[in-house]
């Protein structure tokens, strides 16, 4: 029969190797060593302050971030007014051009009837200066052709009288034309 006791040692001995991964002792294992190596580390870590320039850096690099994003916050909000600034100059520009626009037709609406005006005065006055110029030309030919009868009948009639009068009767004709002309002299 198997001893008992020697059973358990036996299956103890057996546990501790499995559990040392089948080491005699814990201080064989290499993962015992590694996790000491690790722990040793982090103690060394935290008691170099390590961690504390892993947030100060942490912090740093936040405050940066934090930084740039109300940079980039300001001007968002900076170009959301000039943006909102240039919309409203470009609204009141079309504005402007769209009453410089109406006030270029309205003038030259008002320019236009002007000129019309000014062209039916300026025909109406030289048609009027034309038909005075006709008038005075008519006027002046008529004159004309008056002083050319006149002197046409003056000489055709010294013409007769002179073949139909003798001299005696222009001799009396031509005093009593002078006495006539003393009468009405004085």
């Amino acid at each position: 029969m198997a001893d008992p006791v020697n059973e358990l040692e036996h299956a103890t001995e057996q546990a501790h190797g499995d559990a040392h991964g089948g080491y005699a002792h814990w201080y064989q294992d290499p993962s015992v060593w590694v996790d000491a190596a690790v722990a040793v580390f982090f103690v060394l870590i935290v008691w170099k302050g390590v961690h504390k320039i892993f947030a100060r850096m942490l912090d740093e690099k936040s405050q940066a971030i934090e930084a740039e994003l109300d940079n980039a916050r300001t001007l968002r909000e900076e170009a959301s007014a000039l943006l909102a600034k240039y919309q409203r100059d470009q609204h009141e520009a079309e504005k402007t051009a769209a009453d410089l626009l109406a006030n270029a037709e309205a003038e030259a609406k008002i320019l236009t009837e002007e000129s019309r005006q000014h062209i039916e005065d300026m025909i109406d006055r030289r048609t009027r200066l034309a038909g005075q110029k006709i008038q005075q030309m008519e006027a002046g030919a008529v004159k004309e052709i008056q002083r050319l009868a006149a002197d046409v009948a003056t000489s055709a009639a010294r013409q007769l009288i002179a073949q139909n009068l003798k001299k005696k009767d222009q001799d009396a004709l031509l005093k009593e034309s002078i006495e006539g002309l003393d009468k009405r002299v004085h």
